[in-house]
């Protein structure tokens, strides 16, 4: 408990610069599964939202929610995982975003989707490992259809050279 307390207390000090005070990390902390993660605009997407300052306290707060609420608790807890590492690697902070996106993984057992998800984070890993030929690997075994992300991980190949926030833009996906 007094982890979780000590925790809190610095994610608290890292997010006031993001409007992010005692009220606001309680109410946050309070909302269901779905409000937190899953509102473009509310939970932990309104920090984001804020600018790329607001990345690591974002991400911060996910762990914040998946500490208090416990993984195991949430329908979703990989995907809250993936949210963290994504907010760390948008912000640069590569060795922070890795152990978050390998929480992620789904189990395949013949799942298609899920095999697809994985071989996606198979494919952003190894952008910010900088093994490119790991990310064509993952690029090459999704296949070309809208859920697959494959035009995602087109864009890391693309935009190879620049940051894990330019290179995951739109821009880079088509080629420009």
């Amino acid at each position: 408990m007094a982890l979780l307390t000590a925790l809190t207390a610095l994610a608290l000090q890292t997010t006031a610069a993001c409007g992010v005070d005692d009220a606001e990390h309680a109410r946050l902390m309070a909302l269901d599964e779905d409000a937190f993660d899953q509102d473009m605009q509310g939970g932990w997407r309104a920090v984001a939202n804020q600018g790329p300052d607001c990345f690591i306290p974002a991400a911060e707060l996910i762990q914040d929610y998946v500490a208090l609420h416990g993984a195991a608790n949430l329908q979703r807890p990989g995907l809250a995982h993936w949210h963290a590492g994504q907010m760390f690697a948008m912000a640069g902070e590569t060795e922070r975003a890795l152990p978050e996106l390998r929480l992620s993984y789904r189990p395949e057992n013949d799942n298609e989707m899920n095999a697809m998800w994985n071989r996606y984070a198979d494919g952003t890993i190894a952008f910010l490992e900088r093994d490119r030929d790991a990310l064509i690997a993952a690029r090459n075994a999704l296949p070309d259809a809208p859920m697959s992300n494959r035009g995602v991980l087109d864009g890391l190949i693309n935009c190879w050279d620049r940051p894990m926030m330019e290179a995951y833009q739109q821009d880079c996906r088509s080629g420009e």
